[in-house]
Formats: structure tokens, C-alpha cells, sequence
């Protein structure tokens, strides 16, 4: 069936998209939205984050919908078959990851069921051979139907299939992590954690590559700067998912949330590890890369 890729849009790409007019709403609303004192560009980022959330609503007002406890589904005429079993299988997701991270989501969320690879790209203004099959930005899980990409006529195999290699649990966890941080996060470590959790939810990993040499990974800051464009899409999100369980190797699993807390109060990535593990992100990463080689 071949590889499946899932994404993420981070603060800075969700900025341009929402253009001028959430600019001037952020600005107006930011008297409302500050309760805390974390920084200035978190709460923008919070009030972009929900024009742009009330923005999709708008948009597909007029698609059938569905709702459950946590979730709301909308979909138009050709998903009638599968709206239900995005919905179950988001439902059972949502509490191992809302255990896993002791949060819980204030307001339902909203997702999108896109009925062609076409139409996922149009929302975002990708090329239509982007592959992606879920996509997680601004507070709205996007999802490639299963009607797309599952040759399947019996219904349960394809609930079986697309429960262990959708993309419900893995942009469920995107979701969690941009809510936690306020949308201070590195991109690497958001797909990292995303995986994690993937892969113990659901049992399900991407082929990876064989790492013989350090100078093989790509360094963290650019994983960071350059995700998307970097030649090995293959080798990026793997070395995202190793450098998570590298982290939770050597520092237990606890150590996930304690940072993801430390990135809501506004601390940097380095200030957050230095708090949380005692190292810098520099020495963290020559750790991890020595490492990601005796672990490959």
C-alpha cells in the first residue's frame, strides 16, 4: 500500500495564510485571550489559530456533518459510508492521548473529510500530487477519505486498515502538542511525537533507512528551518521519531510532557531541555546522534 505521509503546518505558515484580516482580529482580541503570562506571540498565535479554526467551519457549512463526544465531522455526499468510522475511530483515539498527556480539549474538534487527493491540496494550495493523507493545522484535523487511497469493499477490513494506518492518532497528537505549547514547538519534535504516539497506538511505522554514520542525519536546527524541503522526506520524519524515542530512552517517558509544559510557559526549546533534562539541545543532539548509530 505503500508509505503513508502525515503533516503538520507550523505558526509560521498558518500566519500567512490567514492574511490581513486575522492580523487585525488577533490584534483586537488579544486583550481578551491574555490570562497567563507566557509570551506575546503565543497569544497571537492563539487568536490566529482560532479565526482560522472558525474560518474552516464557515467554509463548510454546508457539508453533512456528524458529532460525538469530543469530535465534529463534516463531509459531503460521497463519505456517507465512512463519516461514521472517522468518527468512532477519533473517539477511541482521543483518550490514550489525552491521557498521555493530561490534556483535555476545551472545545470539540472539527474534522475534515476530503473526498480526493485534489481537493485535501486545494484547501492549503498544495500541487495535486502532494501525498499527504492527514494534515493537522490550526486547531482542524483534515483527512484524506478512505474512499481515496482504500481498494476495499468489505467495511470492516476497511475500518481495520484505516484505524492502523490512518492518520486519526497521529494528527490527533499534532493537535495536542500545538494546544500544550500555545504553537511554540519545533517541527521536528512535533513529528516525532506524533509517531511515537502512532506507533503505540496503533503499531503502525513508516519503512525507515539505514543509518551507518552520524554525518547522515540531518542537523536538528535545519530539521527544523527546512522539514518539508529536505531531499529525504523518508530519513526526516525517521530521525523525528528516533530522536523522541531516544529522549524517552534515556530520560523516561514523563520527560514528553514536562517540556511540552515548559514550551507553553514560553520557554525555548533549549531553555525547556535545559529545565527538563539538565542538557543543552546541543549536547542533547550529539547524545542523540551517537546514539541513533548504535540504535539504527
Amino acid at each position: 500500500m505503500g508509505n503513508l505521509i502525515f503533516s503538520t503546518v507550523d505558526s509560521g505558515f498558518l500566519l500567512q495564510k490567514t492574511g490581513k484580516i486575522a492580523v487585525i482580529l488577533a490584534l483586537l482580541c488579544m486583550a481578551f485571550f491574555i490570562k497567563e503570562p507566557i509570551t506575546v506571540k503565543s497569544y497571537i498565535y492563539k487568536a490566529f489559530r482560532e479565526v482560522s479554526r472558525t474560518r474552516v467551519f464557515w467554509q463548510t457549512r454546508g457539508w453533512h456533518e456528524l458529532q460525538g463526544e469530543r469530535f465534529i465531522v463534516r463531509f459531503q455526499e460521497p463519505d456517507k459510508n465512512t463519516a461514521s468510522m472517522v468518527l468512532g475511530i477519533a473517539e477511541k483515539d482521543y483518550r490514550p492521548v489525552s491521557e498521555k498527556f493530561s490534556y483535555t480539549t476545551k472545545k470539540k474538534t472539527l474534522i475534515v473529510i476530503y473526498p480526493t487527493k485534489e481537493s485535501l491540496g486545494r484547501s492549503f494550495g498544495w500541487d495535486a500530487d502532494e501525498s499527504a493523507m492527514g494534515v493537522y493545522w490550526a486547531g482542524v484535523i483534515r483527512v484524506l477519505s478512505p474512499n481515496a487511497w482504500l481498494d476495499e469493499a468489505d467495511p470492516q477490513m476497511v475500518k481495520r486498515v484505516f484505524e492502523t494506518e490512518g492518520p486519526i492518532a497521529h494528527e490527533l497528537t499534532h493537535l495536542m502538542v500545538d494546544y500544550i505549547t500555545g504553537g511554540n514547538y519545533t517541527r521536528w519534535f512535533t513529528e516525532g511525537i506524533a509517531q511515537y504516539e502512532e506507533v503505540r497506538l496503533t503499531g503502525y511505522q513508516v519503512e525507515h533507512p539505514e543509518i551507518t554514520r552520524e554525518d547522515e542525519l540531518y542537523p536538528l536546527e535545519e530539521m527544523d528551518r527546512e522539514f518539508d524541503s529536505l531531499e529525504d522526506q523518508n530519513l526526516a520524519y525517521y530521525q523525528s521519531l528516533q530522536t523522541v524515542k531516544y529522549l524517552v530512552n534515556r530520560y523516561g517517558e514523563d520527560s514528553i510532557g514536562q517540556i511540552l509544559s515548559n514550551l507553553g510557559r514560553g520557554m525555548t526549546m533549549d531553555q525547556s531541555f535545559r529545565r527538563t533534562l539538565g542538557v543543552s539541545m546541543d549536547q542533547f543532539e550529539d547524545n542523540f546522534r551517537s546514539w541513533a548509530v548504535s540504535n539504527a
